[in-house]
């Protein structure tokens, strides 16, 4: 079975992909110019980059969602942010898929993972990955921030988060991951950024534009929680995971995550 996504981009085009049940994973790029290009889901394929969009408010010194990050998968051709349906992989136990891409980039949506859920629900989850569980405590740390792993003998992942900014002070929230959790507690989560109150891109925030500045909160709809920030950090987690391409299981007691310091701690992850 095979479903199509399609929609608006994070840079302002539009692509669409279709993804399939498969015996493996795999991701094609198709273009203009020639056959579809595959792109192989190693750690080595994977970067960090930075954006600035004219919609967005422009990311602080200390603020969130990995200070204007996004996730890319590819060197040349490349598929850029990918980490939202990879968290949604993720979140659904869709390890085994076949992902062909029209386009250079994943569609947004409104910044969560909601949109990828409600299509890629319709796939069978199939069972045959396996889980990946490690025996020894992995530490990495920047600053105050950090990702510890610890391993347990209950086959789950239990995630203990707690994320910090003056603007919103401590959030904390602990879920055990599973399909349920995440469709109900995690994909709806959107993605923000922190910036000045005079800033003018305040004033027309597309759909899933959060601001956040020291007095207000500047959204097209109110928060789905209270906690939406730090849930958000935790769907960015889980689609950086996804690299691993198994379920993780043990516990994950983390404080001030990013996309920068998430793959640091997978690179542990996989050498160990």
């Amino acid at each position: 079975m095979s479903v199509a996504i399609e929609g608006s981009c994070l840079s302002g085009g539009f692509s669409k992909l279709t993804v399939a049940n498969d015996d493996r994973f795999k991701v094609y790029i198709h273009n203009d110019s020639g056959p579809p290009i595959k792109i192989p889901l190693r750690l080595d394929n994977i970067r960090v980059c930075s954006h600035s969009h004219p919609h967005l408010p422009p990311p602080q010194k200390g603020g969130g969602k990995s200070s204007g990050c996004f996730v890319a998968l590819g060197h040349k051709p490349r598929v850029n942010v990918v980490e939202h349906l990879f968290s949604a992989l993720y979140g659904l136990s869709l390890f085994n898929v076949k992902i062909d891409i029209f386009g250079e980039e994943i569609p947004f949506f409104d910044g969560s993972s909601q949109s990828f859920v409600e299509v890629l629900g319709q796939l069978q989850e199939k069972r045959s990955f396996g889980a990946l569980r490690l025996q020894q405590r992995i530490l990495v740390e920047s600053g105050s921030a950090f990702i510890l792993y610890e391993p347990s003998e209950k086959n789950k992942l239990l995630i203990e988060m707690e994320f910090f900014h003056p603007y919103i002070r401590i959030q904390r929230l602990t879920l055990e991951i599973n399909r349920e959790k995440y469709i109900s507690e995690i994909a709806p989560a959107r993605t923000f950024v922190f910036t000045d109150e005079d800033d003018p891109r305040l004033k027309n925030l597309p759909p899933y534009g959060i601001g956040v500045t020291k007095n207000n909160i500047y959204s097209k709809e109110p928060l789905r929680f209270p906690d939406e920030y730090v849930r958000h950090k935790m769907l960015d987690l889980l689609g950086d995971l996804y690299v691993l391409r198994k379920k993780l299981v043990g516990k994950i007691t983390c404080r001030n995550t990013s996309h920068l310091l998430n793959l640091k701690f997978i690179k542990h992850l996989a050498s160990s």
